[in-house]
């Protein structure tokens, strides 16, 4: 059975629809806005992968390339954090501004990922703003926050924003229901978790 690169995410319908007809030619620059633990890293992650895989993340068995993008072992998908400190630095938006005209070491595309976007200072936001103001055709750059108002307007509108809600609690019971969780725990875990699939299935493993 041929799966999709978004296969087991909870939610999220619209937002993955739209992504998925977005794999074949995407815009340089995505802006995953939206609450915590609502499932957005995870979905910029496997939007990443479905980029950088040939076959645009559809598959029976995961290809080389995504289990490389999956692993973190992908020359071409390069994620950004805070690396232990509390915000992204402008050292950290300077070297990724210097890898992006670099060609793609396999395939057609390089993806870098901002799981923590809204902690990045002004000086680095300073720095990326150039790239995004002059993208490189092969890159395309996904900054995952909280509100688009956690980076400056100038950052904010050089991206296509993906603006992701809280998932409907019957959706949340349902997948838990399917992982193996009883009825009432999986009810509890939906109903504390306050439309969050990443909380919820915490909750529910804890």
């Amino acid at each position: 059975m041929v799966k999709g690169p978004f296969d087991g995410l909870i939610g999220h319908d619209r937002v993955i629809g739209l992504l998925e007809n977005e794999i074949s030619a995407p815009a340089h620059a995505y802006l995953f806005a939206g609450p915590s633990s609502v499932g957005k890293a995870t979905v910029a992650h496997r939007f990443a992968a479905a980029l950088l895989c040939d076959h645009g993340g559809q598959h029976d068995v995961p290809c080389s390339s995504c289990r490389r993008s999956t692993s973190g072992n992908h020359p071409d998908l390069l994620a950004v954090e805070p690396d232990g400190r509390t915000a992204l630095s402008v050292e950290q938006a300077r070297a990724t501004v210097a890898q992006a005209p670099m060609s793609p070491v396999e395939g057609d595309r390089k993806v870098f990922v901002f799981d923590e976007a809204g902690s990045m200072s002004e000086q680095a936001a300073n720095a990326l703003l150039k790239t995004l103001e002059e993208p490189t055709a092969s890159t395309v750059f996904v900054l995952v926050v909280e509100s688009e108002d956690d980076l400056p307007a100038t950052i904010a509108s050089r991206c296509r924003t993906v603006q992701f809600g809280r998932v409907r609690e019957e959706v949340l019971v349902a997948a838990l229901r399917q992982r193996g969780l009883g009825e009432e725990q999986a009810g509890e875990a939906a109903r504390i978790s306050g439309g969050r699939p990443g909380l919820a299935l915490g909750l529910a493993t804890n």
